[in-house]
């Protein structure tokens, strides 16, 4: 630029120069002024506070489009993060931790704020286009444009300069809506990690709340039309669909470089340069809506390739896997629910006459489209893909919450009087799915039968013994027990699949065609599916049989819940015993009965199972004789292989083990059924009992010097207390009844614990815990109660008179008592 101002000042003394454009180079010296001033405010917004940022961001925002037109890709980079930077941390804000910052980021990023008033100016010059970075495309994506293809999306967008490098040039809008979209798959918000609890109170998810609500609205005819409306240039997804309904013609295939796209490809999809005038206007109505929705699809729904294997392309790089974060699993639902309430607007017209003639609207057409040609591919790759790698855990419920959101459309219709989606759960099993969903179904048919059986293949890896994994199978068994849903599956499956001979295997092969499968099937397989896809009918023998096997493990899980819920039961006193039991004041109401559940919380536990397979019984057609003749005979038939090994969940099988003088230690087959969880210890306290946790019915001050108390005495009088105990006369047996060692001699433990610490344990001792407990207290306040009102004995005689009983008791145990040998 400096040569430039040189040349200028030339031209302006009258020295000798070339002809020179004084207005074009005054326009570039007072934009590069403007540029950069807004560069440097740029960086000084950085280290102020977010109201700050705010204000100082608005104030920029004024400067102009002019000033601004260049520098969107900038601005944008440093309030949503790229790459190394930051951003304004938008994932980390929240209302109830900071309410002010919320609003203040909410306003400027609003649909009709400051920053997209912005975008909607620059949006109005159809020559001014921004650069995206190839890398942070989603790399199905990028390796298809390596290997020479153009992804649909991308037909109008991409762009190629020096040696072949490609080059993603987006309008204003576009632009915008990349990085707003980019930044929730941003390495940099992976690495942190961040949890949102409540989508409403967080800001991301809220501004694709309000954006999906102004740019995808449920009940306004017309969407808000576009400010400063041109001509936009769209992507040809749906805008080919509209073109092909008017007769507009194809457009010329550009020349711009034929050697390496697919020419088939191009002369089809390539950008449309003249739109008919009646199209001009429905252009405009929709553009923002479709790119929204598409951008959303291409970089949430397609990190993973679906119809193609890496391995088997032209590629030099390995399969790239992509795992969403439980984020952007939750964001990808909200996305589904909202464009299913969305596309249940579509005015549906009924023709009276075939002379009659009805007009589409672009916004009904556009509804209607949303599914089969943006949305349904890519979310088949990404359940698919869900279904396959999600970690075996609890957090597998948002992936197939997702998965259940998109198979029920019927719960998100509207009504219309309101604005809000009438979300249909608790109407969910008593209305029967009508007839009029049946098309649905029938066109997204392996979502309720390929996906299924991949969650039925995830079963047999579950513990359903476990609440969630419980609720889980509930869940799926729920929906696909919804009256009429069973029947639409069973006759889709008939009318797009010809069955030969009963058999219900079909292999496609790598050219999609099967004498056994229609044409319909056929290009669905072949749209979702990869080459070599065995079709299995979900209602046919071998998956029967596959669910007979979760009946199996589901009734085994039961059992063992039973059985474990008995084991950890709680006898039941009678008479005096009953009387005088005060231990269970102190007891939690709420107390551990399996593992980490409570007894409410196993309760519910066996209402999930006997509840999924109730369903799944009525899904299959299973009557309850055969399933129960199938139960016993997997119970007969189960061994060390099976998927479900009944003595990984019972309580007495202990694994492998030698014992030494240290204690027990595990076997090499003993830690590969510990690994495996085939075999486990009991989990149970088997030390010192003086020296145990203090429990909640214990004194801690009493048991505490009772401890001291006694620990002073055994280390004192040691050997005199080990004389005694071995004395074989009437005095031995008396201190066999107040001195015991901890653990007897010859007593097995399946602890490993030290020979010194087991020598120590066996060791004759004094111990007065037990009058630390309230429960003993209790009884000493109620025994001095009544010797105080009927005998009048005071603290001294009641002392006095307390340790004769105790000695007398002892005296008759010895006497006339059994007392068990030290030796035994």
């Amino acid at each position: 630029m400096g040569s430039l101002r040189e040349r200028y000042g030339q031209a302006k003394m009258g020295l000798k120069s070339p002809p020179f454009d004084f207005e074009r180079v005054e326009r570039y010296i007072d934009w590069s002024r403007g540029f950069t001033t807004f560069f440097v405010r740029l960086q000084n917004v950085a280290f102020k506070s977010i109201p700050q940022r705010c204000m100082e961001m608005e104030s920029v925002l004024q400067m102009g489009t002019k000033e601004l037109r260049s520098a969107l890709p900038q601005l944008l980079e440093s309030i949503f993060g790229f790459g190394n930077e930051a951003g304004w941390g938008l994932d980390l804000v929240s209302r109830t931790t900071n309410i002010q910052d919320f609003e203040c980021l909410r306003r400027l990023l609003s649909p009709e704020g400051p920053l997209l008033s912005l975008v909607y100016s620059l949006q109005a010059d159809p020559y001014l286009s921004y650069e995206f970075p190839f890398s942070c495309l989603p790399a199905p994506t990028r390796h298809t444009i390596e290997d020479g293809g153009v992804p649909l999306f991308y037909a109008n967008k991409l762009q190629y300069q020096g040696y072949g490098r490609p080059i993603i040039a987006l309008t204003a809008f576009e632009c915008y809506m990349f990085y707003f979209v980019h930044c929730l798959v941003n390495p940099q918000w992976q690495k942190r990690s961040i949890h949102w609890t409540n989508l409403t109170d967080c800001l991301y998810p809220c501004l694709l709340d309000d954006y999906l609500n102004y740019f995808l609205p449920l009940y306004k005819d017309s969407l808000p039309p576009m400010p400063h409306a041109a001509s936009p240039v769209r992507s040809p997804v749906v805008h080919s669909l509209l073109g092909a309904k008017s007769g507009s013609p194809t457009p010329p295939r550009s020349s711009s470089r034929p050697g390496l796209l697919k020419s088939s490809f191009l002369a089809a999809h390539k950008q449309h340069t003249q739109v008919a005038p009646s199209l001009a206007q429905s252009e405009a109505e929709t553009y923002r809506s479709e790119t929204l929705v598409q951008v959303l699809v291409e970089f949430w729904l397609n990190q993973n390739n679906s119809s193609t294997d890496r391995q088997t392309t032209m590629s030099h790089s390995p399969m790239e896997h992509f795992l969403p974060s439980s984020n952007h699993v939750r964001l990808v639902r909200m996305l589904i629910k909202h464009l299913h309430s969305f596309a249940n607007t579509a005015t549906h017209i009924v023709v009276a006459s075939p002379y009659q003639s009805h007009m589409v609207s672009s916004l009904d057409e556009f509804k209607k489209s949303i599914f089969p040609h943006i949305v349904q591919k890519k979310l088949y790759a990404f359940l698919r893909h869900g279904f396959d790698r999600w970690p075996l855990d609890c957090s597998f419920r948002i992936m197939l919450e997702t998965w259940l959101s998109y198979i029920q459309p019927w719960r998100y219709l509207t009504s219309s009087y309101t604005t809000k989606s009438v979300r249909r759960d608790s109407d969910a099993d008593s209305k029967t799915v009508e007839e009029k969903w049946f098309p649905f179904v029938e066109g997204n048919l392996l979502f309720y039968t390929v996906l299924y059986q991949e969650f039925i293949v995830r079963l047999f890896r579950m513990d359903l013994t476990t609440l969630f994994n419980a609720c889980m199978l509930f869940r799926v068994a729920k929906v696909f027990s919804l009256p009429n849903l069973s029947n639409m599956i069973q006759r889709a499956e008939r009318e797009m699949c010809l069955l030969r001979n009963g058999r219900s295997v079909m292999d496609l092969g790598g050219s999609y065609l099967s004498p056994e499968t229609n044409l319909s099937l056929t290009n669905q397989i072949a749209e979702l599916e990869k080459p070599g896809f065995q079709y299995i009918l979900m209602y046919g023998e071998e998956t029967l049989q596959v669910i007979k096997q979760v009946l199996a493990q589901i009734d085994i899980s039961r059992r063992t819940i039973t059985a474990l819920e008995n084991s950890f039961t709680k006898p039941h006193k009678s008479g005096l015993a009953a009387l005088f039991d005060v231990s269970s004041w102190f007891d939690k109401e709420e107390r551990s009965v399996f593992g980490d559940l409570t007894s409410s919380e196993v309760k519910k536990l066996k209402i999930y199972l006997d509840s999924a397979t109730k369903n799944l019984c009525y899904i299959f057609d299973i009557s309850s004789s055969e399933h129960s003749s199938d139960t016993m005979h997997t119970l007969h038939g189960l061994d060390q292989s099976s998927f479900l090994n009944v003595s990984a969940y019972s309580p007495n099988k202990t694994p492998d083990y030698i014992r030494t003088d240290d204690g027990i230690q595990l076997t090499p087959l003993g830690r590969r059924q510990m690994m495996n969880k085939m075999k486990h210890f009991d989990v149970c306290y088997q030390g010192d009992p003086d020296l145990q946790p203090i429990r909640s019915y214990e004194n801690a001050t009493a048991v505490r010097l009772l401890y001291h108390l006694c620990n002073y005495v055994n280390t004192q009088f040691g050997e005199q207390i080990q004389s005694l105990y071995d004395r074989d006369d009437l005095i031995g047996r008396f201190s066999h009844v107040f001195l015991a060692p901890s653990l007897s001699r010859g007593q097995k433990i399946d602890s490993p614990i030290p020979s010194s610490t087991r020598r120590a344990m066996e060791e004759p001792r004094l111990s007065l815990r037990f009058f630390g407990s309230y429960k003993t207290m209790m009884y000493l306040c109620f025994l001095y109660f009544v010797a105080r009102v009927w005998l009048g004995m005071g603290p001294v005689g009641f002392t006095l008179c307390l340790m004769i009983l105790i000695a007398g008791f002892g005296l008759f145990r010895a006497v006339f008592l059994p007392v068990k040998s030290h030796t035994s």
